[in-house]
């Protein structure tokens, strides 16, 4: 039992070490907290019947004997420091007072109680480091308000709807009492929406409006609400009853559109309408409003079949919806209304706003190849925004060139590409972002203009030539050549002109052997022409003086004389006898006539002939001369002496020929 007992005192002791420890940092925090004391008043009362402003004391002291290790700050009930208050650093039993102004907020009237808050140093005694504490100052109050007082209408557009148009619910709740109401929640039906829609708050005399929005089927819509809220503390519902939205159809359909999310305050937003008339009569004296807008667009008309397109300019000023309402009167004069869908435009933070600029610059205004010339482009981002710019893409037309992570505020980068061109033009290029929408924002850069040039032949450049280094070498001397080789080509050169002279001789004497040759052959034809002509001739009867042309043959006599002539060839017996002494005289004539007179014409046809020969012979001779000297001038000797053998040949032709005729006679004897 000792043992037992000893060891729960072993057990006793560390809780018991451990629950002082506990009390004396208790004691501490306790005493470090007892030191500041904080008071407050509201001296307008503790009842409310709404938020209102009000006037609120506070008193902070320092009830300890140390003084604050540092300042001490006081704050309002939404945590913003009280600045008139100030930081003082309270010494031991001195204090601070403060008295302002402060609005009750609808929410302080819920819960009861609005509370300032008063932070302060606290010095650990182990450690020795200070650390921050806060003490909260709260003042319960009560609310007595009057019952919240809303008006709630709810509105359809279009009332009549066709398949797979655009319906829109709207809501607009009015707060008409004097109370806030806050946390109004809408609950419509599962054929509008499954989702409810809510509203923060509304403040006395403040609209809200809220829309749902559905797609037309092939039959009517319900629309039915609850709608729920708190005021003064307390939780109130209202009911919307139910309504009917039609089905329908209709001829005149509007469709309407942006071209972009919203913008910046200030920016542009194009709105386009389209009324199309699918019916056979046209829509006249179509008007278009908007509930921001007010009336857009009147006095139009759609035609039957066509298609209207109507556009708008909006400039951004705040967030905003748009539903164009379209009425206009058919062609039997019925009124009909319609509506567009409805297009949300956001207005941006404008210090959230992408502003950039691009700059481009090329290397050259003109290339002389397309396709295929290469122009170096220099592309600068400039980051003119408040913000840091992401994902920044720079384009050549849809060709991405470069794609900056990120330029900051401020910054520019700049990017360098040597591009192929296909063409000539003026080119450029943009910078496209995404803006707090996610939709893209375009800036372009100025436009470089490259033309097309044809080039030009390049002039062509005297190479430069670096001549080469001379060569050194020692001269041989010339020997003198050996006097038989000169002897041998003079020799050689002597005999080229003499062969020359004596061929050119040689030429002439040809040219004299063959007229010479034709001369003879000519005579000796005629010659033989006569002796053959008859084959009989009596030269003992006188020539009756007729020409030789006159003659006649053997064969002619005896056909004359055929009655008086026998045929035992004798001679007739009665002749006179002067017939054979006169034969002679009379064959002698014939004889000359036939042989002479030619011999003499051929004479002086030789004799011409030797003539031009010896002319010929005497140009060849001064030719041979010029080119042969002493050769020349024997082959004229040769040739002179040629000339005075054909001379005397001529001068003993007749002489020739009468041998030759006394020749014949003797051999026909």
């Amino acid at each position: 039992m000792g043992s037992a007992t000893r060891m729960n005192k072993r057990r006793f002791l560390p809780v018991l070490a451990l629950g002082v420890l506990l009390a004396l940092l208790f004691a501490v925090s306790a005493s470090a907290g007892s030191l500041l004391e904080c008071k407050g008043e509201l001296p307008g009362g503790y009842t409310f019947t709404g938020p209102e402003e009000i006037t609120v004391t506070i008193d902070v002291r320092n009830a300890g004997d140390e003084d604050f290790p540092g300042p001490i700050e006081l704050y309002y009930p939404d945590l913003t420091q009280v600045e008139e208050f100030g930081s003082p650093t309270l010494a031991a039993g001195s204090s601070r007072n403060w008295e302002g102004k402060w609005t009750v907020t609808q929410k302080e009237l819920e819960e009861g109680v609005i509370a300032f808050y008063v932070r302060y140093p606290v010095k650990d005694e182990t450690t020795g480091e200070l650390a921050t504490k806060a003490k909260k100052l709260s003042f319960k109050i009560s609310y007595s308000g009057a019952e919240p007082e809303l008006d709630i209408k709810r509105s359809f557009l279009p009332a009549i709807a066709q398949k797979n148009q655009e319906v829109s619910v709207i809501y607009e709740i009015a707060n008409t009492g004097a109370a806030e109401v806050s946390n109004v929640t809408i609950k419509e039906n599962e054929g509008i929406s499954t989702t409810a829609g809510a509203i923060k708050s509304i403040a006395p005399g403040e609209t809200k409006k809220f829309v749902f929005t559905t797609k037309m089927g092939t039959k009517d819509l319900t629309s039915e609400a609850t709608i729920t809220y708190k005021a003064g503390g307390k939780n109130y519902s209202s009911k919307v009853e139910a309504a009917t939205i039609k089905y329908g159809t209709m001829d005149l359909s509007a469709t309407l559109t942006a071209d972009k999310k919203g913008g910046a305050p200030g920016d542009t937003v194009k709105l386009t309408l389209k009324l199309k008339n699918s019916g056979k009569g046209d829509f006249t004296n179509v008007t278009v409003t908007d509930e921001n807008l007010g009336e857009v667009f009147s006095g139009e008309t759609v035609k039957a079949g066509e298609t209207l397109t109507l556009e708008k300019d909006l400039t951004v000023t705040e967030t905003t919806d748009l539903q164009f309402v379209v009425k206009a009167d058919g062609a039997d004069g019925t009124a009909i209304e319609t509506a567009t869908g409805r297009v949300h435009i956001v207005a941006t933070d404008p210090t959230k706003q992408i502003v950039l600029s691009i700059e481009a610059e090329a290397d050259r205004s003109e290339v002389y190849k397309i396709p295929g010339g290469v122009v170096r482009f220099k592309i600068t981002v400039h980051n003119e925004s408040a913000v840091d710019v992401k994902n920044i893409s720079v384009k050549a037309v849809d060709k991405e060139v470069y794609y900056f992570d990120s330029i900051p505020s401020g910054a520019s980068r700049t990017v360098t590409r040597d591009m192929e061109i296909s063409m000539a033009g003026n080119f450029q290029f943009t910078a496209n972002a995404r803006d707090e929408l996610g939709q893209v924002v375009t800036f372009t850069s100025n436009a470089i203009p490259i033309a097309y040039a044809p080039p030009t032949a390049v002039p062509t450049e005297a190479p430069l030539v670096t001549p080469p280094a001379p060569n050194t070498y020692t001269p041989v001397p010339e020997t003198a050549a050996p006097q038989w080789i000169k002897q041998a080509e003079t020799a050689a050169d002597t005999a080229k002109w003499i062969f020359a002279g004596i061929a050119g001789v040689l030429c002439v004497l040809l040219l004299i052997g063959a007229v010479r040759r034709g001369h003879r052959k000519s005579q000796s034809n005629k010659a033989m022409d006569h002796l053959e002509g008859a084959t009989y001739r009596d030269y003992s009867i006188a020539p009756k003086g007729r020409k030789r042309s006159e003659i006649v043959s053997g064969e002619e006599e005896r056909s004359a004389n055929a009655a008086g002539t026998t045929e035992t060839g004798e001679l007739p017996q009665g002749a006179p006898e002067t017939a054979e002494a006169g034969s002679g005289a009379l064959m002698a004539e014939t004889l000359n006539r036939l042989y002479n007179e030619p011999a003499k014409n051929a004479a002086a046809t030789a004799a011409e002939t030797v003539e031009e020969t010896a002319g010929t012979a005497a140009e060849a001779a001064g030719a041979a001369e010029k080119a042969a000297g002493e050769t020349a001038q024997e082959a004229v000797q040769e040739a002179a002496a040629a000339t005075e053998a054909a001379a005397t040949e001529a001068e003993t032709a007749p002489q020739t020929a009468q041998e030759a005729t006394r020749r014949r006679r003797g051999a026909r004897k």
